[in-house]
């Protein structure tokens, strides 16, 4: 059975997102060994083909070597995931992509701003408190221990979730649009903007699915795969 070329830009969350850690064994090493394994048959049977632009790699590759990673993890990744540079100057993007892209950016530092003041309120109102109070029980550490924990999460979530906010999600981006593939991650900011640019998104977690599914339809099913799949059905289930 001949299968047609499908091309896929993996982000670093491809190796990385918890589920997967669920999936495969519990070790981000487990989960390179697996998906890198499930990469290969898919490219030598399935005709799919994984890429990799630069700046993501490097990204994946720190993070790796910092979990305790081999180095032959690390090859594993370069030798299956093909390295590409994005074309940033044949690439067109919509006027309306890059409008949107302004537009939301402007509206999160405004709601940034406004959690700034907010924070800068709350902490006036602990330090006139704790002067006035005979046992100066707060002192300054206290204060901004507990303004941060209260406030950096409210920062985090309006700042940087659903947005793109790294050179390597860009190019994750660029690359897809350039080859006209999917898009293989578990973040949030990266599916939002492949929708609006009209590329085609899969989910870290599902991505190995899929392959184990066109490899279903082989007559010579990988017989080292057959246990794992196995277990993802009665997962499924």
């Amino acid at each position: 059975m001949s299968f047609p070329r499908q091309r896929f830009v993996l982000d670093t969350t491809a190796f990385t997102d918890s589920k997967l850690l669920e999936q495969f064994g519990g070790t981000i090493s487990d989960v390179v060994i697996r998906l890198t394994e499930l990469i290969s048959i898919g490219r030598l049977r399935l005709n799919i083909s994984c890429y990799m632009p630069p700046s993501t790699f490097k990204e994946l590759k720190e993070f790796l070597l910092e979990n305790k990673c081999s180095l032959r993890d690390v090859d594993q990744v370069e030798a299956w995931v093909v390295r590409k540079t994005p074309d940033r100057y044949s690439v067109m993007l919509s006027s309306h992509v890059i409008y949107e892209y302004v537009s939301d950016v402007r509206k999160r530092l405004d709601q940034g701003m406004s959690i700034v003041r907010k924070a800068i309120k709350e902490a006036l109102k602990y330090c006139e408190k704790n002067i006035f109070e005979d046992n100066h029980s707060k002192n300054i550490k206290d204060i901004e221990h507990s303004l941060t924990r209260n406030f950096e999460e409210k920062y985090r979530q309006k700042m940087r979730r659903g947005v793109l906010d790294s050179l390597p999600d860009i190019d994750t981006l660029i690359l897809a649009k350039e080859l006209n593939a999917g898009v293989v991650s578990a973040d949030s900011g990266i599916k939002a903007w492949a929708e609006r640019m009209g590329i085609r998104f899969v989910e870290a977690s599902f991505f190995p699915q899929i392959i184990l599914t066109y490899l279903e339809r082989l007559e010579d099913f990988p017989e080292a795969l057959k246990d794992y799949y196995k277990l993802q059905r009665n997962n499924s289930q």
